[in-house]
C-alpha cells in the first residue's frame, strides 16, 4: 500500500500510515496501549538566567546611551561623507544592538549531558562528566556573567569559566544531582 507515513521515534521506530487522510485509530490505538507498558527516563533541560547587578545595569546602558548620543551628535555636527556616515552608524547603532543581544540572551542550561551556556552569539558546551569542581566566586574576570555573584565551574584539565545564574543555591543543587562526581567548594 503506497500512502504518506509519519514516525515518532521512541528508539523503535513506529510509522503511521495514512488511510484516505485520516489516521487508522485502531493501529494508532494498539501501538500506545503496548508504548503504555514502557517506562521512558524525563529528558529535562533546566534553564538559568544570569543574575545583572545593578550597578553593571547602570553602566552597561549608560555607556549605550552615550554611543547612541554621540552617534547621533557625530552625524549632525557637520557633513560626513559616506564612509564616515557607515562607520558612525555602525558604531552607533551596531554595538548598542550588540550588547543588548548579550544583555538579553544570557543564560545556562543543564541538559542530560552537558551545561550550555549561551552569551548572545556565543555558545559554550561543557560535558557534564568534564566538570570537576563548583566553587563560590566573586573574580571580575571577563565571563559570560552579568554579576559579580558568580560560580567558577572547572572543568577538563586547566579550564574553567565564570558564571551568575540568578539562583546559584538551586543551580549547584540540581547540578551536583547531575554531576554527583564533582567536587563542590560552597
Amino acid at each position: 500500500m503506497n500512502c504518506p507515513t509519519r514516525s515518532i521515534d521512541i528508539g523503535v521506530k513506529l510509522v503511521f500510515c495514512c488511510s484516505n487522510g485520516s489516521y487508522m485509530n485502531l493501529f494508532v490505538s494498539l501501538i500506545v496501549k503496548q508504548i503504555e507498558g514502557l517506562h521512558f527516563q524525563e529528558v529535562r533541560e533546566l534553564k538559568f538566567k544570569s543574575r545583572k547587578d545593578w550597578w553593571l545595569a547602570i553602566i552597561i546602558w549608560g555607556a549605550m546611551l552615550f554611543t547612541l548620543g554621540s552617534g547621533a551628535y557625530a552625524l549632525s555636527d557637520e557633513p560626513a561623507n559616506l564612509l564616515e556616515y557607515v562607520i558612525i552608524i555602525s558604531l552607533a547603532i551596531a554595538l548598542p544592538i550588540f550588547i543588548l543581544w548579550l544583555w538579553f540572551t544570557t543564560f545556562y542550561r543543564i541538559d542530560t549531558d552537558n551545561l550550555i551556556i549561551r552569551f548572545g552569539p556565543f555558545r559554550k558546551i561543557i560535558p557534564l562528566d568534564a566538570i570537576t569542581s563548583v566553587k563560590k566566586s566573586t573574580n571580575p574576570l571577563s565571563s559570560p556573567a552579568w554579576s559579580l555573584k558568580r560560580l567558577e565551574i572547572r572543568y577538563g584539565k586547566y579550564q574553567s569559566i565564570f558564571i551568575s545564574p540568578v539562583n546559584r543555591e538551586e543551580f549547584v543543587n540540581i547540578l551536583s544531582k547531575h554531576c554527583p562526581h564533582i567536587k563542590m567548594e560552597i
